[in-house]
């Protein structure tokens, strides 16, 4: 037994003359604990989500993305064409009205078919009963581009949230406008860019 107690009282004084150094030695084998366990646990990052760029583009890995370019056809088939897209201070003059006015579109008059086409490929943003232009229907074509149709009959082929591709029947021209109706059946188009006024000419190839 008293061996025992002096062998105790040997390392409780080893202890006391060499603590600093048991704490240096207990502190960096916590350290190494720590980094093995970390880095054990660690998981490679998650894979970043695809992202589709508008109009061609990439994706989040680098991977091409094909977008065909938006193409364009006329609103009708067989027409005429009444008042023209006026540029800022210029005038045509409206049968209706009796009087020279500006103008944001241009009227397609119908000689044939009434069959009122979109422009391009789109999602229908609206169909509405306009004071001055009777039914129309706004088709939103991304990039900051719709095209708008006054005018029609109020029994349209198409309603707000419909996919259309270029070339679909969305109405029938009328005389449903109030400013335009001595024109006869006619579809009052409009393009705009970034909500302002554009010449439907730079888009449509117009006779």
């Amino acid at each position: 037994m008293a061996e025992k107690i002096k062998k105790q009282n040997k390392f409780l004084d080893f202890l006391k003359r060499n603590l600093a150094l048991v704490i240096i030695v207990a502190c960096i084998v916590a350290i190494v604990t720590i980094v093995v366990v970390e880095s054990s646990s660690t998981t490679p990052p998650a894979k970043m989500p695809d992202i589709e760029i508008g109009g061609g583009g990439i994706t989040g890995d680098d991977t091409i993305v094909d977008v065909p370019p938006l193409t364009f056809d006329l609103p009708m088939a067989d027409y005429t064409i009444s008042m023209d897209y006026t540029i800022d201070g210029d005038f045509v003059y409206s049968s209706t009205m009796e009087e020279w006015t500006s103008h944001r579109g241009i009227d397609f008059i119908a000689k044939g078919s009434k069959d009122v086409k979109a422009v391009a490929d789109g999602k229908v943003e609206s169909v509405t009963v306009d004071d001055e232009y009777g039914t129309k229907i706004v088709i939103d074509h991304g990039n900051g581009l719709k095209s708008i149709y006054s005018s029609l009959a109020e029994n349209t082929a198409v309603k707000k949230g419909d996919s259309v591709k270029k070339g679909t029947k969305i109405g029938e021209a009328s005389d449903s406008s109030y400013l335009e109706w001595k024109e006869g059946p006619h579809v009052h188009f409009e393009m705009t860019k970034d909500g302002k006024n554009v010449s439907p000419r730079e888009y449509l190839k117009i006779n």
